[in-house]
């Protein structure tokens, strides 16, 4: 069977360094088989003509419309257009436009069954401009980029200013307790090879679940919370009950993430949710000599953290 194509979603604001992450990614992994999908506004694309040293028949230009929201069908086709086409392909990097929400377009990973099928979605970055920061902030979509993301760069923090880089720092972290933050210049990871970009974040993000985290209360109007819960869970009847209770909190709840562990099986799971859509996918073999523990993280807008517990309390119970 066909390896299924790793999928990385690399997002951020309008002049976060973006182009020059990807541009830096392509040229420190010239030997693995990449494919580009790359959205614009307008009629013209500028940003595949900055893409130095790649060849153009594997970058793909969605123009008039933003493939987070609007225009969903073409999206879909052209991943499995590319694929028919370059069947050597070993990962694919889309990158969204500047103003763009990017839980559409993780959620299509998880909803349309022939691109689960074809694809994984490995994880999202997300690029952060540190000197403009606290002027931007004020965008629902930066938020949210923030929010769904799995890796952020905080880009240009020789251009910040010191008490404002503290400030962009403790915002990006009451967004996103559990996403490794790096802090860099010129959008360039010394890491940056994708065959260990991908594993690394998953391992960073095990390695903070499986530990407490503190953050201070944010007076935002996002906040987060976690959940931790001991036993096995049946498998087939948590993935039934968790797809219900994300798609009934599908408008206050942006992202949940977390580990859980089944009956009979030592692989942990991924568990998450964005906009609704879930998917439950294998993580690492569970260590027996640590502590066993259920950890979920949510990330959203005007929920509850009695009333989500209460929840999963009540699923518990039936349970057992």
């Amino acid at each position: 069977m066909k390896p299924k194509i790793s999928v990385t979603i690399v997002t951020g604001f309008l002049g976060s360094g973006k182009t020059t992450f990807i541009n830096n990614l392509l040229l420190q992994n010239y030997e693995v088989k990449i494919g580009l999908i790359e959205n614009e506004f307008g009629d013209v694309s500028i940003d595949s003509k900055l893409i130095a040293n790649y060849q153009p028949e594997n970058i793909i230009e969605l123009n008039n419309g933003c493939i987070c929201c609007n225009i969903y069908n073409e999206f879909s086709l052209a991943l499995q257009e590319l694929v028919k086409k370059n069947s050597h392909l070993e990962q694919l990097i889309i990158e969204t436009t500047g103003v763009a929400d990017p839980g559409p377009i993780i959620e299509t990973f998880f909803q349309d069954q022939e691109l689960e099928r074809l694809f994984e979605l490995r994880g999202t970055i997300c690029l952060v401009d540190a000197a403009n920061f606290q002027e931007e902030f004020g965008h629902f979509e930066q938020q949210k980029q923030i929010m769904l993301s799995d890796l952020i760069i905080l880009n240009k923090v020789s251009d910040a200013d010191p008490k404002n880089l503290e400030y962009v720092r403790k915002k990006i972290t009451a967004l996103n307790k559990t996403a490794r933050v790096v802090e860099t210049n010129f959008a360039c990871l010394d890491s940056s090879h994708l065959y260990m970009l991908h594993p690394q974040i998953q391992d960073d993000f095990i390695k903070k679940l499986r530990k407490p985290f503190y953050c201070e209360p944010d007076t935002s109007e996002f906040h987060s919370f976690t959940i931790r819960f001991s036993g096995y869970l049946n498998e087939e009847k948590f993935r039934e009950w968790f797809k219900y209770f994300a798609s009934v909190y599908r408008k206050q709840i942006f992202r949940i993430k977390g580990l859980v562990n089944f009956e009979d099986n030592p692989i942990t799971g991924i568990v998450q949710s964005v906009g609704g859509m879930t998917n439950i996918s294998e993580g690492s073999v569970s260590n027996p000599y640590e502590p066993l523990e259920n950890v979920l993280v949510f990330i959203g807008k005007g929920i509850s953290k009695f009333e989500i517990e209460k929840k999963f309390q009540q699923y518990l119970l039936q349970e057992n």
